[in-house]
């Protein structure tokens, strides 16, 4: 057991590196608040794929899984993510609001040729779903896994927290930090909806992966370390919009939520609409995700991934698999007006 012991001590210890893209990318655009990336040099016929990855305050590179897929599927198609950039207590883009958000992903849209299919994972869902419901003309089609949209519905953690605590309390978080939501405070939040798997059952899994010599176990809980240990901040405006009108008041499914001085209209998203959910999701229920279907006037689709939680719904091989058949493949036939193929689609 002493080197098992040695060997588990060097992993919890080990320091962590700089979140980075570990796929290839240019930076097609920049501004004080996000980088375009481009992970593909395709010549740009095909209708381009724009992700919105998850800015819940860790970096956007968890993504990468799903990039890599789409490229292996088409690697004619062109692939590109928003970066959200951190903000700091000096950084004007603190005060960006929902409606700031927004017009940052028309503004990248725009650069990419008005027309995108539009995938939203995680809290990109629900950004994602207000571009496209103020915008419907520019999105070919709209994939949101595991990105709240009915944010009252199911057993979530989240909504638990939210209903408890007033407020005051998300306010006075951002005001005593400069304007901005801290990574360190997001990242509390959330060990905290999961305390025992975040700070015992985590490290009981690093453990047994080396006492049974499984290395790829081993990799694999270094790399969410990696990943979820190192929190970024976050707008505190948008931060607190998003806690006030979302998470408590759920006015994006009452059709009272305003944004850029429009009401926020989830009928008028009339493309396809691909829901994917994880059987095991305590952040984001897959209710949360569903019941869009009942609001759109596209056709949806929904797809429950089985043993998955939240973030493997686009990470883990068996999602990637259902990304691949029943989306990814699909894109032609919605570029073209084509029938989509049912293949492992449940229709709404």
């Amino acid at each position: 057991m002493f080197f098992e012991a040695m060997r588990f001590w060097s992993e919890v210890l080990k320091p962590l590196p700089v979140p980075c893209w570990n796929l290839p990318s240019t930076v097609t655009f920049e501004d004080d608040s996000l980088k375009l990336r481009c992970f593909t040099h395709a010549p740009g016929e095909k209708t381009p794929i724009l992700i919105l990855a998850p800015n819940a305050g860790h970096h956007q590179n968890i993504c990468e899984p799903l990039v890599k897929r789409c490229i292996a599927v088409d690697a004619a198609r062109p692939v590109y993510v928003i970066e959200w950039i951190p903000p700091t207590p000096q950084c004007s883009h603190r005060f960006d609001s929902i409606g700031d958000i927004v017009q940052d992903v028309a503004g990248c849209v725009r650069r990419l040729g008005n027309r995108v299919h539009l995938f939203g994972l995680c809290q990109g869902g629900w950004v994602a779903a207000l571009y496209a419901a103020l915008y419907p003309g520019t999105v070919a089609s709209y994939v949101n896994a595991a990105g709240p949209i009915d944010f009252t519905a199911g057993d979530a953690k989240i909504h638990s927290a939210c209903k408890k605590l007033p407020m005051s309390y998300y306010e006075n978080m951002v005001a005593m930090s400069g304007g901005v939501q801290r990574g360190e405070s997001q990242l509390f939040s959330f060990k905290s909806l999961n305390a025992y798997d975040r700070y015992v059952g985590d490290y009981a899994d690093l453990w047994l992966a080396i006492c049974e010599g499984d290395e790829g176990k081993v990799k694999k809980w270094r790399r969410f370390k990696e990943w979820y240990d190192q929190p970024v901040n976050l707008p505190g405006t948008w931060y607190i919009e998003a806690v006030d009108k979302l998470f408590k008041k759920n006015l994006l499914i009452k059709g009272e939520l305003d944004i850029l001085g429009r009401k926020v209209e989830l009928k008028q998203i009339s493309c396809p609409v691909f829901l994917i959910a994880g059987d095991r999701d305590d952040i984001t229920p897959p209710d949360q995700v569903f019941n869009m279907a009942r609001y759109v006037s596209g056709p949806a689709r929904k797809k429950l991934i089985e043993d998955a939680g939240h973030i493997a719904v686009f990470v883990k091989e068996s999602s990637l698999r259902h990304w691949e058949t029943a989306i990814l493949k699909n894109l032609d036939a919605i570029d073209s007006g084509a029938p989509i193929l049912s293949d492992q689609v449940t229709a709404a």
